[in-house]
């Protein structure tokens, strides 16, 4: 009796220690799995520690799924990036012939042109010119997700930047007879690590954003947040509905009032782009029909 008893507890024993380091083995596979999703390229696969038949005959059909998932994702990168390339190479040689054509249409004497005819003339620069802004727009955002985007960082103050770039725009907004505020930027300087022609894009994009899409207002902020320098733009809307929000930042992005407008999709995609290249972050919010877009940097 105390014999059995005793063959009983040693395997007892022996099974709880087997259970317990599969169960660390799980734990670790699971983790070095959740690390080889994040890394596709990396050339791991799993391996466990341990004879078990049961266990190995799992991981041998994981490992031949991560090859086969590996496979797939290498092959979507590499045809992405070729995509990428090419639509910069597609963008740049589209971009001569088009300013030439612009060029010629400047030069054009319309002097003895009818109503008719300037209208016409009016008409095609009109459209050529929303071409090179698209063109130059995907060639952009080829470069910046190619990481091909050169910077050149500068110490700003963002303060006396948006109060200086917000005025070249303070016409338009007049135009569209929206109430513009300059809300919490004082004249003290708040410095940032930015380049200045990145700066002006994201600036830009943001209050042309605001002219397509605000109703009766536009308001800027610049503050300090934890450390950091926000950016907040931040207008009244009808275009938007709650669920459009999360998507606002994607490529081609837009809603279906918006297609109504002349628009890419592609203004908030490169301006997000252009502020993480710079070490910031971008993010967005609807409430109550006013829509806040937020800009963040470190404060040097």
């Amino acid at each position: 009796m105390a014999v059995a008893l005793i063959i009983t507890t040693f395997a007892a024993i022996l099974y709880m220690v087997r259970f317990y380091r599969l169960r660390a083995n799980l734990r670790r596979e699971a983790k070095e799995l959740e690390e080889i999703g994040q890394n596709p390229e990396e050339n791991r696969i799993l391996h466990i520690s341990f004879p078990d038949k049961e266990a190995e005959s799992f991981l041998e059909a994981v490992n031949a799924y991560i090859l086969v998932t590996r496979k797939e994702k290498i092959t979507c990168r590499n045809r992405e990036r070729e995509l990428r390339a090419q639509i910069e190479n597609i963008s740049h040689d589209l971009r001569t012939p088009l300013t030439a054509i612009i060029g010629y249409l400047e030069l054009l004497d319309v002097s003895g042109m009818d109503e008719e005819n300037l209208e016409m003339v009016k008409n095609i620069s009109g459209k050529a010119r929303s071409l090179q802004r698209l063109i130059g727009n995907f060639y952009d955002l080829s470069r910046l997700e190619l990481n091909d985007y050169r910077l050149q960082p500068e110490r700003l103050d963002v303060s006396r930047f948006a109060r200086e770039t917000a005025l070249t725009f303070y016409q338009q907004f007049e135009e569209r007879e929206l109430s513009v505020q300059l809300a919490d930027i004082s004249a003290e300087a708040m410095f940032i690590c930015a380049d200045t022609g990145a700066m002006e894009r994201i600036f830009s994009n943001m209050f042309q954003n605001a002219l397509r899409y605000a109703k009766s207002y536009f308001c800027l902020r610049v503050f300090r947040d934890g450390g950091k320098v926000c950016l907040s733009f931040e207008n009244d809307t009808d275009a938007l509905r709650a669920e459009d929000v999360e998507h606002l930042f994607e490529r081609f992005y837009m809603t279906q009032k918006s297609r109504t407008t002349e628009g890419s999709g592609l203004g908030l995609t490169i301006s997000k782009l252009l502020a993480e290249a710079m070490g910031g972050s971008a993010g967005a919010s609807l409430e109550q029909g006013v829509l806040r877009i937020r800009y963040c940097f470190e404060e040097v």
